[in-house]
């Protein structure tokens, strides 16, 4: 059963399926999406996108618009995930933000310590072109789901 309430993130999910489709594409190996990763006894991640044989983890963050403080701490938990994952394995990993949005790439391109970790750490951004439809679904969407969590 779909979840069509105010606080429901049916369409964002909705979205980061066909983000995910057109991210293994582009990377051109098969990926695992949500799959439980071990990290150490009792630990785990579960990244959006995975591939231990091809060393690739993604995280997908299917926002429109400009971000508040809490998606910008979303965005720093996935970085945080990526790197834990790299040095749980002690190995390199081509580690992914799957974006759709130009605010959120003007964001993390930017000038803020998130920025800058990306640039650091080698964590490529990559932005995927939504259909209006779909760019309009999430809009309205996270308009009202503010309305419900404001």
């Amino acid at each position: 059963m779909i979840d069509t309430s105010k606080s429901s993130s049916y369409e964002q999910q909705k979205a980061e399926i066909y983000i995910a489709s057109t991210v293994e594409e582009w990377l051109g190996c098969p990926v695992e999406r949500n799959v439980k990763v071990i990290l150490s006894d009792g630990v785990h991640i579960e990244p959006d996108l995975y591939s231990e044989k091809d060393r690739v983890i993604c995280e997908i963050f299917a926002h429109i618009g400009t971000l508040k403080v809490g998606q910008q701490h979303k965005i720093s938990q996935d970085i945080l995930k990526m790197l834990l994952l790299e040095r749980s394995k002690n190995t390199t990993y081509r580690k992914v933000i799957v974006i759709a949005d130009d605010k959120v790439e003007k964001y993390l391109n930017g000038k803020s310590f998130i920025a800058e970790s990306i640039r650091q750490f080698g964590i490529e951004i990559k932005r995927i072109n939504l259909s209006e439809e779909m760019h309009s679904m999430i809009s309205n969407a996270q308009a009202r789901q503010t309305m419900i969590n404001a």
